[in-house]
């Protein structure tokens, strides 16, 4: 309970200002049926979640829609509470709408600065930065319709897997989901030839947004709603660090929720949150173990 009582109230309040200054707003979004067969010892039963993939002219944003909208319907909730409160956070309610595990790794890639950011929340934001992979797609003349888009077939070995990827060239898009990159137009559908990693194509729509919509910050202090549901770009407090760094950061959050939270939360205004949350309500739904995955999406 303690560890959910830091979290929640962590995601209330934690500064979510981001390190672009204008960040690009997306122009289109694109929805995907993710499916991951995890644990080899259990094919029968993969993984499966639906992800959002957030289009800018010059970048996008590849992360789980399903807490994607959570986190909106979480942080909405909040500020509907705080209006009626006439500002105050006295009598606060906090309610977890998180009804499964989801993923809580964001992708991002800037193409013109040939950067990617892998962004994970562990209480903090923790990023790992890299040049965007070159995958050396073989483009052939096969072609599929999906929902009426027409697309056209490549292949390519990426990350020790063999790759089959459907791109629609009328949607003039360098981005994929997950680190897939580079066709020209938009991948629409993708897949390893074991179909241990699917992506399939689940919805595309133009999300008609311009500057003069982009608005000031609100009531929730740090909080910006549009910036969760329009705006690709990464934490500005992000703690930078490498792949093998952030793998030991899971392992510990794994093996030790409530002390890594602690431990996080140490050192920072969030430390005395007890005193808060000793007056908030707290629900909380479940709780999940770490899941098993022996066969990861990137093999090597």
């Amino acid at each position: 309970m303690e560890k959910l009582v830091l979290f929640f109230i962590a995601l209330l309040l934690i500064d979510t200002a981001f390190a672009q200054q204008i960040p690009e707003l997306a122009v289109a979004k694109a929805t995907y049926n993710f499916i991951h067969v995890r644990d080899t010892n259990n094919r029968s039963k993969p993984y499966e979640e639906e992800m959002l993939l957030m289009l800018g002219k010059n970048s996008s944003r590849f992360t789980s829609n399903v807490r994607f909208k959570q986190e909106l319907e979480f942080i909405t909730g909040i500020e509907s509470q705080i209006k009626a409160n006439g500002g105050s956070l006295n009598g606060l309610t906090i309610k977890s709408n998180r009804k499964r595990a989801t993923l809580n790794e964001d992708y991002l890639t800037f193409f013109n600065e040939n950067k990617t950011a892998l962004v994970t929340r562990l209480i903090n934001y923790y990023l790992v930065e890299d040049s965007i992979p070159q995958i050396s797609w073989e483009i052939k003349k096969d072609t599929a319709n999906f929902s009426g888009i027409k697309c056209q077939k490549a292949t390519a070995w990426f990350g020790g897997r063999n790759w089959i990827a459907w791109f629609a060239s009328a949607l003039p898009f360098q981005a994929g989901p997950w680190k897939l990159n580079g066709l020209p137009g938009l991948i629409i559908e993708a897949y390893d030839d074991k179909k241990d990693i699917q992506f399939l194509f689940a919805g595309f729509e133009a999300t008609n947004i311009s500057e003069k919509d982009r608005p000031q910050q609100q009531l929730t202090k740090g909080l910006d709603i549009f910036a969760l549901a329009n705006e690709i770009k990464a934490p500005n407090k992000a703690i930078k660090t490498t792949k093998e760094e952030l793998k030991k950061l899971v392992k510990a959050s794994n093996e030790n929720p409530a002390g890594f939270a602690k431990a996080q939360l140490s050192g920072t205004p969030f430390a005395q949150l007890a005193e808060l949350a000793s007056k908030t309500n707290v629900v909380a739904t479940n709780t999940n173990p770490a899941p098993i995955i022996n066969n990861p999406i990137e093999i090597k």
